[in-house]
């Protein structure tokens, strides 16, 4: 027993010692600088310090030598023994030069191999070089615990992950996919298998975000829904600085390039090693690093395919955990940092209260790509969605999992699994993932029951105080139909009004459904409202605080919507309205001149979204990201027969574009035209989004800004048949005054054009037409305190008035943060 008993002892011993930790820093001894990714050699081993100069090394002798070198350094060797808990290597800097690598007169080689690099990328990335490729890939994804706190700011991604981060402290999902790559760039991901622990129902918007990125040759490397400036990208040298550290040896052997940010304030940035290939220049493993309130780590590696004389990507690890302080790290659009979330105090948390929230997490995602054909036949063109889930994804059998892993499933795995479905079975995540998803439409849901947010409050000039509650049936009670409806009373009018109705689903798969829709209301003179691509849900409509021109509306509708493809949606409508004049005039035709009529209208509407990206899904087509340009489109049409009294037509087209800069600045723009001819009364024809109260003084028209009006146009001041109308938004990169305060500053340029054909044919009504064009320039400072800024605009051209102050607007911008 004592012999047993010596043996184990000895045994744990070199157990123990063989475990030995050694962790340190390399910097140069003059500046005190770290050097980032030194190379240190141990043991026969070869490793790299972090970005910071940090390292950690896994002793298995008890004394060994530890020889630490950097390109333009001397090189130190320090003996290290079992003792050792802590080394700091300074070294001191010297002229070297590679032997690999002919420095001609280039100031930094370095930057001519980048150079060389980005020329290459025709014939080195995969995405460029090949006709058409497919592979498979098994993915990843965990969240877990770690003994220190990660920050995530509340408006850094969807609600889903920030539900999951937020509550969950713990997520674990899988998944196996198929992927297609065709000539036409067109990339369609088919998904085999989901597995998402705690998850009656897989988390979409989480599986599909960009955690695993592709390519790092793209101007733009997508990562954790934040965008940093890829570093070989079109703009690279304006973002990055490079520096040769190393080469490699071997059958291909490679440049070792070390990138750096160079405006890393103002575009977002990672820094890294890039290996390059000698010979073609084409990426051959990467590492990226973001060290501060969190350490986040990226590494790619590829596979040579020497038949197309190419390097394909096959692995890829990305890792956040908690770091040792300092600068925040952009992630998930937003940023991460050390200590508790902070939590915005917006709609949400009015209404689910404030959360608290500690948690102590990491996260990382792995994925592995394998079958890889580099001559993929496809058997017809790709076309949209870009990622379908197949119905069979969310049943997989153990063996299917069990064949498709390329990772192992760990124990721990197996443990967090457990966990996870605990703690989302404890803490009710489903529940608050669906009241986060919902709110962000505009509806809070009960049981069977969505309540309707935008029917509570209202207020404008001529109703006063509006107040009400409305609100839909939801899949609780049934999965084939919804029952909606609303009733609001103006306290300033002394009017009720109400409205109800039904959508019946035909088809969810193609969002096919019936609708049936009645109502008593109110509806703004010349407003014209898309039916597809118009959002309803606002808590605040600054516009329509100061309308005061109406007409009352009593409509009757039957519809039939559809998506003829995922980008390409349309909606017919056929209504009758009972028009019911307010204002003190007449629209004067021969043998007709009256206050209230009745209109019998066809309606058809499309939006096309082509660059956006979508996702389908069993229960449907979901929109993954929006992008830009988008086109909307309507045709309204009425005639005579069913009880309508006039005959005319409404046409109107809008064109919305949007540029994102990595430097967070942006420039929208806005291009619509509406045309209506025939016999058009007032309370349809077009107005150009007017947002100025007929007051006298700038303060008394003090109000909100609308987003997309005319704050320097009086309301009832224009009226046409027939406009166009032009809108340029430039919002410059944030400012950061402090962490929490980043106000933008926007320079809006507006412009309409217009006529009004028959305008002799209204009694008692004065107004102008647009016909020598209106123009405005403006400012506006947002974000200030909190959501609240400041707008000021001047109009200017023909329709310039008199005095200073009616051209000149001065109000509050107000941006809701959900």
């Amino acid at each position: 027993m004592t012999k047993l008993l010596t043996i184990a002892f000895l045994f744990i011993s070199v157990i123990s010692f063989s475990q030995s930790l050694v962790s340190g820093r390399v910097i140069d001894i003059e500046s005190r600088k770290p050097l980032a990714y030194a190379k240190l050699e141990v043991e026969g081993r070869q490793i790299l310090a972090n970005i910071d100069g940090s390292f950690e090394l896994m002793l298995t002798r008890e004394m060994v030598n530890v020889k630490i070198s950097y390109i333009g350094y001397k090189p130190v060797s320090i003996q290290v023994n079992n003792d050792t808990k802590y080394i700091q290597a300074g070294l001191k800097p010297i002229y070297q030069q590679l032997e690999t690598v002919n420095l001609q007169n280039d100031s930094n080689p370095a930057n001519r191999i980048i150079k060389k690099a980005i020329e290459s990328k025709s014939v080195n990335d995969p995405e460029q070089a090949l006709e058409c490729f497919s592979y498979k890939s098994y993915s990843k994804f965990i969240i877990d615990n770690e003994k220190s706190r990660i920050q995530l700011n509340a408006d850094s991604t969807s609600s889903s992950i920030k539900t999951i981060l937020n509550e969950g402290r713990g997520y674990l999902s899988e998944k196996v996919a198929e992927h297609i790559h065709s000539s036409s760039k067109k990339h369609i991901e088919k998904i085999e298998g989901i597995r998402t622990a705690g998850f009656k129902d897989p988390v979409y918007n989480v599986l599909t975000m960009e955690v695993n990125p592709f390519s790092l040759y793209q101007d733009t490397y997508q990562l954790y829904k934040t965008d940093y400036a890829g570093p070989l990208g079109q703009k690279a040298f304006p973002n990055y600085e490079y520096k040769i550290i190393d080469t490699t040896s071997g059958n291909r052997p490679a440049y070792v390039i070390h990138f750096k940010p160079k405006r890393e304030h103002i575009v977002a940035g990672l820094e890294g090693l890039l290996y390059l290939d000698t010979l073609s220049y084409s990426v051959q493993k990467a590492k990226a690093q973001l060290l501060g309130s969190v350490r986040l780590i990226v590494e790619h590696d590829y596979k040579f395919y020497p038949e197309e004389n190419i390097w394909f990507p096959k692995s890829q690890t990305t890792t956040i955990k908690p770091g040792a302080g300092g600068k925040e790290v952009a992630v998930f659009g937003g940023t991460i940092g050390l200590a508790t979330v902070q939590q915005k105090q917006g709609i949400m948390g009015m209404i689910l209260g404030a959360e608290k929230i500690e948690r102590d997490l990491y996260l990382t995602s792995e994925v592995v790509h394998y079958n890889i054909n580099l001559d993929h036949q496809a058997s017809k063109p790709l076309r949209n969605p870009e990622i379908l889930v197949q119905p069979e994804a969310l049943i997989r059998s153990h063996e299917f999992w069990q064949e498709n892993r390329k990772l192992s499933f760990t124990r721990r795995d197996e443990a967090t699994e457990e966990k996870v479905e605990h703690l989302i079975e404890q803490g009710n995540i489903e529940r608050k993932i669906r009241v986060k998803n919902a709110m962000a439409t505009g509806y809070y849901p009960l049981k069977y029951w969505d309540i309707d947010l935008s029917k509570f409050f209202k207020y404008n000039i001529y109703e006063g105080l509006r107040l009400g509650t409305g609100g839909k049936t939801n899949e609780d009670l049934s999965t084939k139909f919804n029952l909606h409806g609303y009733v609001t009373y103006g306290f300033k009018d002394e009017a009720w009004k109400y409205g109800a109705g039904t959508q019946i689903y035909l088809n969810k798969e193609n969002h096919t459904s019936l609708n049936l829709d009645f109502s008593k209301d109110l509806n703004e003179v010349a407003s014209f409202d898309y039916l597809k691509g118009s959002n309803p849900f606002s808590i605040l409509e600054p516009r329509f605080v100061n309308t005061n021109n109406y007409y009352k509306l009593r409509s009757y509708s039957v519809g039939l919507e559809h998506k003829i493809t995922p980008s390409l949606d349309a909606q017919i409508q056929m209504t009758r309205e009972e028009i019911g004049i307010i204002s003190d005039y007449l629209f004067n035709l021969p043998g007709f001149t009256r206050e209230d009529y009745d209109l019998a209208i066809a309606k058809f509407s499309v939006i096309w979204q082509p660059f956006s990206r979508y996702l389908r899904t069993p229960e449907g087509d979901m929109t993954l990201e929006r992008k830009f340009p988008q086109f909307t489109g309507q045709v309204d049409k009425a005639f005579e027969e069913l009880g309508g009294e006039l005959n005319f037509t409404r046409l109107g087209l809008k064109a919305e574009h949007e540029i994102k800069r990595l430097d967070q600045s942006r420039t929208e723009f806005i291009l619509e035209g509406n045309y209506g001819f025939g016999d058009l009364p007032l309370s349809h024809a077009f107005h150009a989004n007017p947002n100025n109260p007929n007051k006298e003084k700038i303060l008394y028209r003090f109000s909100v800004a609308g987003r997309n009006s005319f704050e320097t146009m009086y309301f009832n001041e224009f009226y046409s048949d027939r406009q166009l109308i032009f809108h340029v938004r430039h919002q410059l990169t944030p400012f950061r005054i402090s962490k929490n305060i980043r106000p933008e500053l926007v320079f809006l340029s507006r412009h309409a054009v217009g006529d009004y054909q028959d305008a002799r044919e209204f009694e008692n009504l004065e107004f102008k037409t647009l016909e020598r064009g209106y123009h405005e320039a403006g400012l506006e400072l947002n974000k200030l305190i909190g959501g609240l800024g400041l707008s000021t605009a001047y109009r200017y051209g023909a329709y310039h008035l008199p005095t200073f102050k009616e051209n000149f607007s001065f109000k509050f911008t107000f941006q809701l943060e959900l």
